[in-house]
């Protein structure tokens, strides 16, 4: 699986973007962000970016990170608008103001006075390959691949714990020279570097390969 996650900023008359590859760290059943310190989690994430994945997340995860699977080599973030003023809120959302109105990465609308700090677009492209199962099933026939989500239906998501290291990311957003692959203020590694980033496989279940039930499923 290659994922491609970009990340943007829109600032009055100002742009700036990233996209950049990311490979697999480890999959697993953890969710630091909806069910932290749980082992296992109720369902299997396919997890990319910083080594400072764990069941438990907090504080500075740039700063605890000593390798990343992301092709920009200040980011350590495992990939989930402010009013300028609070960090969090009684209902952990009424701080940020979400402008996001459509399924698809586009230039979101102005943020309102109540939250006029506007932070960066995170959004993802996911490629899955299964041209080698095309004989699997009758030539015209439907493809039969669909998304799977606890055991009982059909879905995707993704999760994002911010990871930059120091202030790798402002840097990239206050340039207007960063947008997508070119961007000379942050420092890019090759892919067979990041490629060799893992961390150690907390859960001890198997789920790649055919399995009777999705891991997960009896929860």
């Amino acid at each position: 699986m290659k994922v491609l996650p970009t990340v943007a900023g829109l600032v009055a008359l100002v742009q700036a973007g990233l996209r950049f590859p990311c490979s697999t760290l480890t999959i697993q059943r953890l969710d630091p962000a909806g069910e932290p310190g749980q082992n296992p989690s109720s369902h299997v994430h396919h997890i990319v970016g910083g080594n400072a994945f764990n069941a438990t997340m907090t504080g500075d995860v740039g700063a605890r990170a000593t390798c990343t699977t992301c092709q920009m080599a200040e980011d350590f973030s495992n990939y989930c608008c402010w009013d300028g003023k609070n960090l969090d809120s009684p209902d952990h959302q009424s701080h940020m103001y979400n402008t996001v109105n459509t399924d698809y990465f586009n230039n979101a609308p102005a943020c309102p006075a109540s939250h006029p700090v506007r932070v960066p677009q995170v959004t993802f492209e996911t490629t899955w390959d299964t041209t080698k199962f095309n004989s699997m099933w009758p030539s015209g026939a439907p493809n039969p691949f669909v998304w799977s989500f606890e055991g009982s239906g059909y879905g995707t998501h993704a999760d994002y714990m911010f990871g930059w290291k120091g202030d790798s990311l402002q840097r990239a957003m206050d340039k207007s020279e960063c947008f997508y692959d070119g961007c000379g203020s942050i420092q890019k590694q090759n892919m067979a570097v990041a490629n060799q980033c893992k961390v150690q496989d907390m859960v001890k279940e198997e789920t790649d390969g055919w399995l009777p039930k999705l891991p997960g499923m009896s929860m």
